[in-house]
């Protein structure tokens, strides 16, 4: 073990001379070609052991870390994982799309895109509420497509420990345990974005003009 750098070992407390004679000792002995005293190997192998016997330093654990977009729609608290995230935008000139399964609020034309506009607690049965003014919609990516999540308002960002995450109560789940990879101890509902975009009732991919 070495010494503390605040605390310097007492000049005094070294036997120098004993220390230049066992290093002479064995030079001399690896110069002849000879074997080192037997005193001399049980002390190295003595010293050895110690070393080994040393218990090492636990490296840290690492943990899986979850950097989360907030938002609230209908009393409810969902997180979407900020790597998903492309923007937030205001809901503005919403068309409704006729024959599309009530989960689609709507399409916005979003960069010349037909954006599809969804409403998560539909999913489960929920009535929801058209997006109107002054509405949000968090524009995410996944399963190689672009959505619109809608949402009343966005919090913000936070980290959480993935491991922290707990199985969806049934209220909050609700017919959405496909969707939801699980909730914080804030209650705030990770969302799978993965699993939302392979659903086939919110395909809708058209270019406008």
């Amino acid at each position: 073990m070495k010494p503390d750098k605040g605390s310097p070992i007492p000049e005094a407390a070294i036997d120098w001379r004993e220390i230049h004679a066992r290093l002479e000792q064995s030079r001399r002995a690896l110069e002849a070609g000879g074997e080192l005293p037997p005193q001399e190997v049980k002390r190295i192998l003595r010293e050895r052991a110690k070393r080994f016997a040393q218990p090492r330093e636990k490296a840290p654990e690492v943990t899986a870390t979850l950097d989360l977009l907030v938002f609230a729609l209908g009393g409810e608290r969902y997180g979407i994982e900020t790597e998903h995230v492309v923007e937030v935008i205001p809901v503005q000139d919403l068309v409704s799309v006729p024959c599309t399964p009530p989960v689609i609020l709507g399409v916005v034309n979003h960069r010349g895109h037909v954006l599809p506009v969804l409403d998560i607690r539909r999913l489960s049965g929920f009535p929801g509420q058209a997006a109107g003014e002054g509405g949000r919609a968090v524009v995410v990516k996944a399963g190689g497509m672009t959505l619109g999540i809608s949402a009343d308002a966005v919090d913000g960002t936070v980290r959480v420990g993935a491991n922290e995450l707990s199985p969806p109560p049934a209220v909050l789940a609700g017919g959405r345990e496909e969707f939801i990879r699980g909730v914080t101890r804030e209650m705030v509902g990770v969302l799978d974005l993965d699993a939302l975009a392979r659903d086939p009732r919110i395909m809708v991919n058209e270019e406008v003009g």
